[in-house]
């Protein structure tokens, strides 16, 4: 199943403590997450990390580490401080949701000197 961007934008707020369940996003708070993502989105596939080709819609498993960057890094923007740590763990559980190229029983080529 899949979220959407506003989705995305709900469970952001969600974390900043600024929307509550059920509740509609203040406009002003809903802009100021949704400028964030696409920046976020580039640098995450940049740098290798997991590569998004929608900034629509989004994999369940995703919302939840994207929501906690993006929370982060809007965290000053809503009078809090960032959480390095969080922000470390939301990069971990999203590279290790990457695809591997590796294919179960292949071979894999090596060059030897």
């Amino acid at each position: 199943m899949t979220k959407t961007r506003q989705d995305l934008i709900a469970a952001t707020l969600e974390l900043l403590n600024v929307l509550a369940a059920g509740q509609a996003p203040e406009p002003e708070d809903a802009l100021t997450i949704d400028g964030l993502i696409d920046g976020k989105i580039a640098e995450l596939n940049r740098q290798g990390i997991i590569f998004f080709t929608d900034t629509q819609n989004f994999e369940d498993e995703n919302v939840d580490p994207l929501a906690t960057l993006l929370a982060d890094m809007a965290a000053p923007s809503f009078g809090q401080p960032r959480n390095p740590e969080s922000r470390a763990d939301a990069i971990s559980r999203l590279y290790a949701m990457k695809p591997s190229t590796y294919v179960s029983g292949s071979t894999q080529q090596v060059d030897y000197f």
